[in-house]
């Protein structure tokens, strides 16, 4: 079964529509990813682990969004980012265009921690316009996500943009990884930076942290951690999946 919206014909989708009410909405960003990871990452990623848990559950993937708020990456040549105000209209009028088809159930698959505030906004006001509930789920493993117990094989200390999670992964799902560049994150943090973060929250850009663009240890990734982590992420969203159809 065709499990891609854009590749059906409007009667398809209407027969879908008889059995069925969920739809996948992968987003992600173009934006910079350190000097070994293409700048479409977060959506590619978002994109095939939607492919990936639709082929499990039978329900339909819609065109992914490829821009994302990527403000703090603007110093980086290649990046592409939408402001606040826009990408929370972008979300909203395209999860407003499948509700009114009839998926009741939407559920965004978001590939970039940028967007996580515009997402939750978006949904918010269609939950309060319609009463419809859209959910948001991040497709990287996170210690309170999904897949969160296939970190334990990681060995990088911190991460979190283009380090060993995310170049394994991408690594695993065939995504452009120039391996022969990766480097251990190479920090631009003064003295006064180090003893605050995580502390107090301000707009930094990524080029203040960053001189190389990632985070963390990607030197250390391989294709068979990025196996482990896909795996137990697309089972436990798919999970989750079949559970929403029931209610």
């Amino acid at each position: 079964m065709e499990t891609l919206l854009y590749k059906l014909t409007w009667p398809e989708v209407e027969e879908y529509l008889r059995r069925q009410d969920i739809i996948l909405l992968p987003t992600g960003s173009t934006e910079q990813h350190g000097r070994h990871i293409a700048i479409d990452n977060d959506t590619f990623t978002a994109f095939e682990i939607a492919k990936r848990v639709a082929e499990k559950t039978g329900v339909l993937v819609a065109p992914p969004i490829p821009y994302g708020n990527s403000i703090h990456h603007m110093r980086f040549p290649g990046t592409i980012t939408l402001t606040f105000n826009t990408l929370v209209k972008v979300y909203k009028e395209v999860c407003m265009s499948l509700l009114k088809h009839g998926f009741k159930k939407i559920v965004i698959l978001n590939g970039h921690g940028g967007n996580i505030n515009a997402i939750d906004q978006a949904i918010r006001e269609i939950r309060e316009e319609t009463g419809a509930i859209v959910y948001n789920v991040m497709v990287f493993p996170m210690e309170k996500g999904f897949g969160s117990e296939s970190l334990k094989i990681l060995e990088q200390e911190g991460g979190g943009h283009a380090c060993e999670m995310e170049t394994s992964i991408a690594l695993y799902l065939g995504q452009r990884v120039l391996m022969e560049k990766a480097e251990k994150m190479r920090k631009k943090l003064t003295e006064f930076d180090e003893k605050y973060m995580g502390k107090v929250s301000t707009a930094i850009n990524f080029d203040e942290i960053t001189e190389n663009g990632n985070l963390g240890d990607p030197t250390l990734a391989t294709k068979e951690k990025g196996r482990i982590m896909v795996e137990a992420v697309v089972e436990e969203i798919s999970q989750f999946i079949e559970d929403l159809k029931k209610i």
